[in-house]
């Protein structure tokens, strides 16, 4: 009889363990619409002349219809927050990919720069995830990355933003999503 009660309460315990670890993370999306990325006009790693464009398209501004970000081509960028402790699991992008030169595709980077004294500006700077879109078609696509580097967001030491890079004006992004894993 005493092990009978003593299996039933091991037993209880770790459902109850198990359900409290099952429901302890939970899941988050982040969506951005593509038509809030602000232009910019400096050379950066992904926008100049070492970027995936060639050659690299001066950024235009573009306009916003109906929720997609059309006549957009060069660089742009977006900041966007992750709570503290949270791991980024996936960077998803939904595009209109018009262009028909085979070249020309859309970019898109999650990056992270490091916030501390005494670094160069170009110092701290590193991609966390990319994806692109590739080939013309007349309906939109989503393009996944989940292979992320240096997933677990640290805003106290670091500032995170989306980098988008058009390489023709046929490309019409329309929006973003970062998933995360919450502690």
């Amino acid at each position: 009889m005493r092990r009978s009660i003593a299996l039933i309460a091991v037993i209880a315990a770790a459902w109850l363990v198990g359900t409290q670890l099952a429901h302890g993370a939970t899941t988050r999306t982040l969506s951005y619409d593509a038509a809030a990325f602000v232009d910019f006009s400096t050379a950066t790693t992904h926008s100049g002349a070492t970027g995936p464009c060639n050659p690299a398209p001066a950024p235009t501004r573009g306009s916003e219809f109906k929720g997609s970000f059309t006549g957009a081509e060069g660089g742009h960028i977006l900041q966007v927050q992750l709570n503290a402790g949270a791991r980024v699991t996936r960077l998803k992008y939904t595009i209109l990919d018009q262009a028909n030169d085979p070249g020309a595709d859309s970019y898109l980077y999650l990056l992270r720069k490091r916030l501390a004294p005494g670094l160069q500006k170009e110092d701290g700077y590193s991609v966390m995830a990319t994806v692109h879109s590739t080939g013309g078609v007349t309906s939109t696509r989503q393009f996944s990355d989940t292979t992320i580097n240096n997933a677990v967001a640290d805003p106290s030491n670091y500032t995170y933003f989306l980098e988008l890079v058009n390489c023709n004006l046929a490309l019409e992004p329309i929006g973003v999503q970062i998933t995360l894993s919450m502690p």
